[in-house]
């Protein structure tokens, strides 16, 4: 019965034929589009109805595009699908060329009379933030033409992208593995994900290898598609006259490259934490070696067992009481009114993700959901998004309600941290504390240690093109075995990383996102920051909060945060997580002294 639940895309288009007729729709839009370059702008009046033009197709698009992600997702095999998806992106190139020249024109305009507009003109004020941020941007816009050729080949760039989702969710033969009770599991990405958790480690072994077996098979390939994907962006980042992909990358949402520099270098600073907890998981499973493919698997007394949605859904309320009772009622409302696909099926995209640009609809949400405690963390990331944006929606006008990546990951880390806080609470068995605390610690381990190390890679693996090196397979393979075995401390006798597993860079699809992995990081310092003071009660830290989320992109993320207590750009946020992290080793520690020889079961055991 759980299986037939899914996502309600009527909410959307009630048919194809209404979707249909919105794609045309905003084709016609689009044509016209152009036809807005011939007017002056001159008048506060004309910029008005230009911009209001532009945003209402952006509007309109974004509807489009989660309807046309949303059903191929559902189904990666199917090749209608996938064409209509593809339409929609063709779509969106030719809605950014048809409007490349606004920017360069509000940019002739110049400082003076756009601001003599906003003020003349009050229905401009949703407007203010893009236009001051065109200025901004002015050094690295290029002239009308260019920008629209740029625009036009942004179908191009996602190529790449798209070609790594086919070949790995629809084509990857995957191999069958027969598990110890004789039941025979195809390894595809769900299946891996669940077995990396097992607890016999020859299953965790035989799991682990066989499945980045099948990414060897294919690394040529996947290489050359994120080589591609590489090459592309560090050619745009070059042709707007930025230093650097990275800065380019950083730039439009003024985010200081100091922020990454400083998280790598805070990150490595605190990797004595990280290894410690390697050893922390060591004693816990008993073993004389950690290995890579031991790194996933919970250790102490699993009391909360296989985990219906239902219940995983209450636990997810109860867990985020502590952000009031109209937060509650929000999450209440998205599980009751179809705003989720959650459970695996054949073709389905593998993952995670909350679609949210659907702004006059709501978020929608996709899962792949396995009854785990890791499954409800990725319950409560997911609905972190999903709120999220509801809530930016329903405050801000659609120009200023779209946040980056860099906030969005804040409230999806705070909610995973709320859930681990929630679940020990729960359990009165220091073994039972322990199974919860091993996947808080799992939780921090991958979303800033894990994300910091892909940060690194990424990193090295632009200033080689920038160089002027192809990102061949080897080459690729090399870098992230060598960055891999740092970060883990296999040269310390922290984690043993065989060779098997420096294919693990073509498994990440974030690698194709550009600069992305780096917030994940950079967002679990900030949400640690917010969760210890709402988690001790503090006055007004809710509300700070709260504050933050319903700000939507409204103004520059950093800044935003800044004016909360947490510059990422210096090492404050990331000791204190650091301290934060040590706190939770040493309750760890003390647990499971108390559990003492009560640990995982003998299979457990090398």
């Amino acid at each position: 019965m759980e299986q037939a639940v899914r996502w309600d895309l009527s909410h959307l288009f009630g048919s194809e034929g209404d979707f249909r007729r919105a794609f045309e729709e905003l084709q016609e839009r689009t044509a016209q589009g152009a036809a807005w370059q011939q007017r002056e702008l001159a008048s506060p009046e004309e910029l008005f109805a230009a911009v209001e033009a532009y945003f209402g197709s952006l509007r309109a698009y974004g509807r489009l595009s989660v309807y046309a992600h949303a059903c191929f997702d559902e189904d990666t095999r199917d090749g209608r699908r996938f064409s209509r998806k593809v339409a929609v992106q063709e779509l969106g190139a030719k809605l950014a060329a048809a409007w490349a020249w606004l920017p360069p024109r509000v940019l002739a305009l110049g400082e003076q009379v756009v601001e003599r507009a906003l003020a003349a003109e009050p229905r401009l004020a949703p407007y203010a933030f893009y236009l001051r941020d065109v200025l901004r941007q002015g050094a690295h816009l290029l002239p009308p033409g260019e920008e629209r050729v740029l625009a036009e080949l942004s179908t191009v760039a996602r190529v790449p992208y798209n070609l790594y989702q086919i070949l790995t969710h629809a084509d990857l033969p995957f191999p069958e593995l027969t598990l110890p009770h004789g039941e025979v599991v195809r390894l595809d990405q769900n299946a891996y994900v669940r077995l990396r958790e097992h607890p016999d480690r020859q299953v965790r072994e035989a799991a682990a290898k066989r499945f980045f077996a099948t990414y060897r098979g294919f690394s040529r390939t996947l290489a050359c598609a994120l080589d591609a994907h590489v090459r592309q962006y560090a050619t745009e980042a070059r042709l707007r006259r930025f230093g650097s992909s990275l800065e380019g990358a950083l730039f439009p949402h003024a985010v200081p490259t100091a922020v990454y520099q400083q998280l790598l270098a805070q990150a490595q600073q605190l990797l004595p934490l990280l290894f410690r907890l390697f050893e922390l998981r060591r004693k816990a499973l008993g073993l004389e070696q950690l290995a890579f493919y031991d790194l996933y698997v919970p250790w102490g007394e699993d009391a909360l067992g296989p985990i219906p949605l239902e219940q995983a859904q209450q636990l997810l309320l109860e867990a985020v009481a502590p952000l009031g009772p109209a937060y509650e009622e929000l999450l209440r409302k998205g599980f009751a009114s179809g705003w989720m696909d959650p459970f695996p099926r054949p073709g389905k995209r593998s993952g995670a993700y909350c679609a949210s640009d659907a702004y006059d609809v709501h978020p929608y949400v996709l899962l792949n959901y396995q009854g785990n405690l890791e499954s409800v963390a990725t319950l409560a990331h997911e609905w972190g998004h999903a709120i999220h944006s509801a809530l930016a929606n329903s405050t801000q006008p659609y120009p200023t309600a779209d946040y980056p990546i860099f906030l969005a990951e804040i409230a999806s880390t705070l909610n995973e941290t709320l859930l681990f806080a929630h679940c020990s609470r729960k359990l009165p068995q220091p073994s039972q504390r322990l199974y919860v605390l091993s996947h808080l610690l799992e939780h921090f381990r991958g979303t800033f240690f894990r994300q910091a190390q892909f940060a690194d890679f990424e990193h090295a693996m632009f200033r080689m093109v920038e160089q002027g090196e192809a990102l061949a397979e080897d080459t690729l393979t090399q870098l992230y075995q060598q960055k891999q075995r740092i970060w883990l401390g296999h040269h310390q006798g922290a984690v043993l990383v065989e060779d098997d597993f420096a294919v693990e860079w073509a498994y990440i699809p974030h690698f194709f996102y550009g600069f992305y992995v780096y917030q994940y990081a950079t967002s679990l310092a900030a949400s640690t920051f917010f969760a210890r003071q709402i988690l001790a009660g503090e006055p007004g830290a809710r509300e700070r909060y709260l504050e933050l989320l319903k700000a939507g992109g409204s103004a520059y993320p950093y800044q935003l945060l800044c004016q909360l207590g947490v510059d990422l750009a210096s090492p404050e946020p990331y000791q204190e997580l650091g301290r934060f992290l040590a706190g939770l080793l040493d309750e760890a520690e003390a647990l499971l002294a108390a559990v003492g020889e009560n640990r995982l079961p003998a299979a457990n055991v090398s």
